[in-house]
Formats: structure tokens, sequence, C-alpha cells
């Protein structure tokens, strides 16, 4: 699956009505880096998915942080949300194709 750049999209991605997938991370992280590769030959069933990835350490990670006080409390990355209709749906720390799977059945 293509993986979005977050300067690339922005927020108009996250209201989307299909989900979007929002990655947090670092690209000197090696979990964020394994993520993205099992991101990008992950196929899906689920129709419109999108996968955005964030550097936090960007300047539009330090806007997204600035916008979104709650970030500071991360403590583990990759962290992800996933959207539908600019909410969030599902979020999890962490690497994990079964925890992704699982929360777009249950958005279907």
């Amino acid at each position: 699956m293509h993986v979005e750049g977050w300067a690339d999209t922005g927020w108009p991605v996250l209201q989307r009505s299909s989900p979007t997938l929002l990655v947090l991370g670092r690209p000197t992280c090696d979990d964020c880096q394994r993520w993205h590769a099992a991101l990008s030959q992950w196929q899906t069933e689920v129709a419109g998915v999108r996968i955005v990835e964030l550097n936090l350490r960007s300047p539009e990670g330090e806007l997204f942080k600035a916008a979104q006080p709650w970030t500071q409390h991360i403590d583990w990355v990759p962290y992800n949300l996933l959207y539908v209709n600019g909410e969030t749906v599902a979020e999890w720390s962490g690497e994990s194709l079964d925890v992704l799977e699982e929360a777009l059945v249950s958005r279907a």
C-alpha cells in the first residue's frame, strides 16, 4: 500500500469518510522503519484506506504537536491513529497489522 507523507496531505486527509491511518513517528526510529516497511507491503480488503506518516521532529510535526497538546504524552512510537470523518476511532502504539486490521473491520 502507498504510504503518504503529511506534507503532501495535511489536515484535510483526516476529514475523509474513508479510513485514514495517521502514523506518528521519527525516521531514526527502528520500530518506525519496520512499521513503514510492513505498511508498504500490506494489502487490505477495506476500500479507500489511506496511510499517512508524520515525522514528529519535522516542521510539520512541530506544528501538529502544537495544535494537539496530547501528543506530549506519547511514550512510544510509532503511534497510530485511525480517523474516520475527522474523528479518531482507534489509537495504539507499536507496529501491529493485526491491531490495524481489527480496528478497520470493527469500523467498517
